[in-house]
Protein backbone atom coordinates (compact mmCIF):
# COMPACT_ATOMS: atom_id res chain seq x y z
CA UNK A 1 0.00 0.00 0.00
CA UNK A 2 1.64 3.54 -1.06
CA UNK A 3 0.70 6.26 1.44
CA UNK A 4 0.28 9.85 0.41
CA UNK A 5 1.33 12.98 2.82
CA UNK A 6 -1.62 15.12 2.30
CA UNK A 7 -0.32 17.99 4.90
CA UNK A 8 -1.25 19.35 8.41
CA UNK A 9 -5.19 18.39 9.01
CA UNK A 10 -6.20 21.91 10.31
CA UNK A 11 -5.47 23.28 6.84
CA UNK A 12 -8.57 21.31 6.01
CA UNK A 13 -11.35 22.68 7.85
CA UNK A 14 -14.53 21.23 7.70
CA UNK A 15 -16.28 21.67 4.76
CA UNK A 16 -13.51 21.69 2.46
CA UNK A 17 -12.00 19.67 0.11
CA UNK A 18 -7.97 19.40 -0.76
CA UNK A 19 -7.40 17.84 -4.18
CA UNK A 20 -4.06 16.18 -4.04
CA UNK A 21 -2.25 14.59 -7.19
CA UNK A 22 -0.22 11.38 -6.22
CA UNK A 23 1.60 9.68 -9.06
CA UNK A 24 -0.81 6.77 -9.01
CA UNK A 25 -3.79 8.88 -9.76
CA UNK A 26 -3.98 11.21 -12.99
CA UNK A 27 -6.87 13.02 -12.45
CA UNK A 28 -6.49 13.70 -8.63
CA UNK A 29 -7.99 12.88 -5.51
CA UNK A 30 -9.60 14.97 -3.49
CA UNK A 31 -9.83 14.78 0.39
CA UNK A 32 -12.51 16.03 1.99
CA UNK A 33 -13.06 16.95 6.05
CA UNK A 34 -17.12 16.24 6.77
CA UNK A 35 -17.12 17.56 10.51
CA UNK A 36 -13.91 16.64 11.43
CA UNK A 37 -13.89 13.32 9.68
CA UNK A 38 -11.56 12.85 6.70
CA UNK A 39 -12.65 10.78 3.43
CA UNK A 40 -10.96 10.87 -0.19
CA UNK A 41 -12.61 10.55 -4.00
CA UNK A 42 -11.11 10.12 -7.07
CA UNK A 43 -11.52 13.47 -8.91
CA UNK A 44 -13.12 12.05 -11.76
CA UNK A 45 -16.96 11.77 -12.12
CA UNK A 46 -18.62 8.29 -13.48
CA UNK A 47 -20.59 10.01 -15.47
CA UNK A 48 -18.64 12.29 -18.16
CA UNK A 49 -15.34 12.87 -16.66
CA UNK A 50 -15.65 16.05 -14.85
CA UNK A 51 -13.43 16.96 -11.95
CA UNK A 52 -16.20 16.04 -9.29
CA UNK A 53 -14.30 17.48 -6.85
CA UNK A 54 -14.50 21.15 -8.03
CA UNK A 55 -18.17 21.07 -7.39
CA UNK A 56 -20.23 22.07 -4.98
CA UNK A 57 -20.31 20.33 -1.42
CA UNK A 58 -23.54 20.98 0.43
CA UNK A 59 -26.98 18.81 1.22
CA UNK A 60 -29.57 17.22 -0.37
CA UNK A 61 -33.42 17.19 -0.18
CA UNK A 62 -35.03 14.28 1.05
CA UNK A 63 -39.23 13.40 1.75
CA UNK A 64 -40.80 13.52 4.71
CA UNK A 65 -44.03 12.83 6.02
CA UNK A 66 -46.57 15.27 7.95
CA UNK A 67 -48.75 13.63 10.97
CA UNK A 68 -51.47 14.62 8.24
CA UNK A 69 -50.38 12.36 5.57
CA UNK A 70 -48.94 15.37 3.65
CA UNK A 71 -45.03 15.24 2.41
CA UNK A 72 -42.42 17.94 2.61
CA UNK A 73 -39.08 18.18 1.12
CA UNK A 74 -36.78 18.94 4.19
CA UNK A 75 -32.85 19.98 3.41
CA UNK A 76 -30.56 16.94 4.57
CA UNK A 77 -26.86 16.02 5.18
CA UNK A 78 -25.58 19.37 5.11
CA UNK A 79 -22.10 19.11 4.00
CA UNK A 80 -21.92 15.27 2.99
CA UNK A 81 -22.32 15.81 -0.64
CA UNK A 82 -20.43 16.63 -3.88
CA UNK A 83 -22.43 17.67 -7.11
CA UNK A 84 -20.51 16.90 -9.77
CA UNK A 85 -19.96 20.60 -11.75
CA UNK A 86 -21.07 19.62 -15.50
CA UNK A 87 -23.80 17.67 -14.47
CA UNK A 88 -24.90 17.81 -11.24
CA UNK A 89 -24.96 14.65 -10.23
CA UNK A 90 -24.32 14.30 -6.54
CA UNK A 91 -22.51 11.63 -4.47
CA UNK A 92 -22.13 10.55 -1.32
CA UNK A 93 -18.75 12.03 0.07
CA UNK A 94 -18.27 9.23 2.43
CA UNK A 95 -19.38 6.40 0.15
CA UNK A 96 -18.65 7.34 -3.34
CA UNK A 97 -22.06 6.73 -3.77
CA UNK A 98 -25.15 8.15 -6.00
CA UNK A 99 -27.55 9.78 -3.91
CA UNK A 100 -30.26 8.68 -6.75
CA UNK A 101 -30.91 4.85 -7.41
CA UNK A 102 -27.49 4.00 -9.83
CA UNK A 103 -24.72 1.29 -10.20
CA UNK A 104 -22.33 4.25 -10.48
CA UNK A 105 -19.76 5.73 -7.88
CA UNK A 106 -16.86 7.43 -7.60
CA UNK A 107 -13.40 5.47 -6.67
CA UNK A 108 -12.75 6.17 -2.77
CA UNK A 109 -9.48 5.74 -0.72
CA UNK A 110 -8.97 5.11 2.72
CA UNK A 111 -7.85 7.86 4.83
CA UNK A 112 -5.64 8.11 8.32
CA UNK A 113 -4.64 11.34 10.78
CA UNK A 114 -1.25 10.40 11.83
CA UNK A 115 0.19 12.04 15.16
CA UNK A 116 3.61 13.59 14.75
CA UNK A 117 6.99 11.94 16.10
CA UNK A 118 8.90 15.76 17.24
CA UNK A 119 12.23 15.92 16.36
CA UNK A 120 12.10 12.68 14.12
CA UNK A 121 14.23 12.79 10.43
CA UNK A 122 11.02 12.16 8.62
CA UNK A 123 9.89 15.46 10.51
CA UNK A 124 12.51 16.94 9.20
CA UNK A 125 11.89 16.03 5.66
CA UNK A 126 8.18 16.90 5.34
CA UNK A 127 9.37 20.76 6.40
CA UNK A 128 11.68 20.63 3.51
CA UNK A 129 8.45 19.89 1.04
CA UNK A 130 8.92 16.27 0.80
CA UNK A 131 5.41 14.86 0.40
CA UNK A 132 5.46 11.20 -0.26
CA UNK A 133 6.96 9.14 3.05
CA UNK A 134 6.36 5.85 4.06
CA UNK A 135 5.25 7.08 7.38
CA UNK A 136 3.41 10.65 8.36
CA UNK A 137 4.65 13.22 10.57
CA UNK A 138 4.12 16.59 10.55
CA UNK A 139 2.50 19.23 13.17
CA UNK A 140 -0.87 18.12 15.24
CA UNK A 141 -2.19 15.22 12.89
CA UNK A 142 -1.79 14.45 9.48
CA UNK A 143 -3.91 13.66 6.68
CA UNK A 144 -2.31 10.18 4.79
CA UNK A 145 -4.03 9.08 1.96
CA UNK A 146 -3.77 5.17 1.63
CA UNK A 147 -3.75 3.81 -1.97
CA UNK A 148 -4.30 1.10 -3.05
CA UNK A 149 -6.95 0.73 -0.48
CA UNK A 150 -10.22 1.78 0.17
CA UNK A 151 -12.97 0.71 -2.14
CA UNK A 152 -15.61 1.08 -5.15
Amino acid sequence: MTRFVVGPAREIPPGAVRVVHPESERAGIGVFNVDGEFYALRNHCPHMGAPLCSGSIKGTGAARARASGAFEVEWTREGEIITCPWHHWEFEIKSGRTIFPSKSRVRRYDVELEEPAPGSALEARLRRGVETVPVVVEDDATVVLLLGGGGA
